[in-house]
């Protein structure tokens, strides 16, 4: 009887260890149907991110059609969307660091001039864009495009319009922002992003 208990006993775990590996084994099976696949417009990505260390603006677009025209038209319009709102945080840095300096965070004439700024040049600063680069990926199957294109507004070109707006319509606020350290920042990256440039990034 009791090696019949044993036997018994035996025969439960055997059956718990190969329901234990065969759990496993299925686990393992789901596992191996998920894959890894890379960006393929990862180094559109890493140049749009330089270009923004830099002091630039820039923006990487996705557009898809069945004509490869059409796909780059939406990639750089996808781009230039995105443009508009890192336009608008870049001037929202800007007034910040300009009204930390000089300890005037409610200062109304600071506050109505960058809002100025972003609404008039947000229009002609996207109508400057330059689209630096175009990649393509055509579907076999369906013959469609996938575009992305790297749209880039560049420091010398961002950094002037902001600071020839507040020269026109604020000559005052524009002396006393010459003064500051915010000033110097853009000054800065316009000599850097075109150290850049010249070094072939």
């Amino acid at each position: 009887m009791k090696r019949y208990v044993l036997f018994i006993s035996a025969l439960f775990i055997i059956a718990a260890l190969m329901v234990s590996c065969g759990g496993s084994q299925k686990a393992a099976v789901a596992n191996s149907d998920m894959e890894t696949i890379a960006d393929p417009f990862q180094d559109l990505t890493d140049m749009a991110n330089q270009i923004i260390q830099a002091g630039g603006v820039a923006a990487v677009g996705q557009g898809q059609s069945s004509r490869m025209d059409l796909a780059k038209k939406k990639a750089v319009t996808d781009a230039q969307g995105q443009l508009a709102e890192i336009f608008n945080l870049k001037v929202n840095k800007l007034k910040k660091n300009f009204q930390e300096e000089i300890g005037s965070a409610d200062d109304s004439e600071i506050n109505e001039a960058f809002s100025t700024v972003t609404k008039t040049l947000t229009s002609q600063i996207l109508r400057g864009a330059v689209t630096k680069k175009v990649k393509y990926m055509r579907d076999k199957s369906t013959g469609k495009y996938t575009a992305a294109a790297v749209v880039v507004i560049e420091p010398n070109v961002l950094n002037k319009s902001i600071l020839d707006e507040m020269k026109t319509k604020r000559p005052k606020l524009y002396e006393r922002f010459r003064a500051s350290k915010a000033y110097e920042e853009l000054k800065n990256e316009m000599k850097d992003y075109e150290k850049q440039q010249n070094q072939g990034y």
